[in-house]
């Protein structure tokens, strides 16, 4: 993760998720990470430490609680540090490759696991999910559309259900029951809780949405959503 051969070597996911962070004389800094490896990890965080920190992590894999010593190896201003793990210890490691790798999950005898379960199919080089208790959608879009992707974005939630589709990180279409398009697309801006999980794909998806911008897109949808309310 730190430099072009770790890079190629550990496989990274895009994981969003609340993260602890404690160490180089602070206190608690509770922040999220946004890129995950068995290596080590993105943080994003608007307070950043210089190379050669060490900081100690505390989050969660699913249901499944991880702590690492870590040492800051770069950071970019305003936006986050990376981090490599150090000493990292097995069952942590354990749960790090059964979620990014797909290997079983087998942690050492003297720990008090589940049993071994099969690897989560979603587990991919090019994958993004999270819960919206802890991004907001308009932080998600805006990640996908900065790293150029191409997939689906998959939303469960009780306010809506359905997908996004982009190309090149642009919004092209939404899906939401028997509703599609801009139709679709203004239901999620209702989404304040749930999941959602970013599949990557190779395949650029039709344009049922014309927008110049995603943002702009999304600004004009709540325009128009407050301005029904208010008719309404």
């Amino acid at each position: 993760m730190l430099n072009p051969k770790d890079r190629r070597a550990a496989k990274r996911v895009g994981y969003i998720c609340e993260v602890d962070c404690t160490g180089a004389g602070m206190n608690r800094l509770a922040t999220r990470i946004t890129d995950l490896s068995t290596t080590g990890a993105f943080i994003d965080s608007m307070t950043c430490y210089g190379s050669g920190t060490v900081l100690h992590l505390k989050f969660r894999i699913k249901d499944m609680p991880v702590e690492a010593d870590c040492e800051v190896r770069y950071s970019m201003p305003q936006m986050g540090m990376g981090v490599q793990f150090i000493n990292l210890q097995p069952k942590y490691l354990a749960i790090l490759e059964h979620f990014i790798d797909g290997k079983p999950l087998a942690l050492p005898v003297a720990e008090s696991a589940p049993a071994p379960v099969a690897a989560p199919p979603v587990a991919a080089a090019s994958m993004l999910l999270g819960n919206f208790a802890v991004v907001s959608l308009f932080d998600v879009i805006q990640l996908v559309e900065n790293n150029r992707l191409t997939g689906i974005m998959a939303i469960t939630s009780p306010a809506a259900n359905g997908e996004i589709h982009f190309t090149g990180g642009q919004i092209m279409g939404a899906v939401s029951g028997l509703t599609r398009g801009q139709d679709a697309l203004i239901k999620f801006l209702d989404v304040t809780e749930g999941t959602f999980v970013f599949n990557d794909s190779e395949i650029e998806y039709p344009c049922t949405i014309q927008a110049s911008s995603n943002m702009g897109l999304m600004l004009d949808l709540l325009r128009i959503k407050d301005e029904e309310a208010a008719f309404s």
